[in-house]
């Protein structure tokens, strides 16, 4: 079985961050409301983290400003939006 890669989803509003664990929760994917860190934005106060599997471009929503790949302490820019 392959293990879950640690994602961190910002968003441009904290109801969209809502939204979107509400969507990773009907669908069993594990994750955890949790305040941005200050080095990844500053435009919404909580972001998500989740654990996930697949092509992450299934999971992309309008709400989302930003996802990162969590690798050791570091974030990776996986995907922005309008890119």
């Amino acid at each position: 079985m392959e293990s879950s890669e640690e994602y961190f989803a910002v968003f441009f509003t904290t109801s969209g961050a809502i939204r979107f664990h509400r969507f990773l929760r009907n669908n069993t994917i594990p994750a955890e409301v949790k305040p941005v860190p200050r080095n990844l934005s500053t435009s919404c106060a909580i972001g998500i983290e989740f654990f996930y599997t697949g092509n992450l471009s299934l999971l992309i929503i309008q709400d989302i400003k930003q996802i990162y790949i969590k690798q050791d302490d570091q974030y990776i820019l996986k995907y922005a939006k309008g890119h």
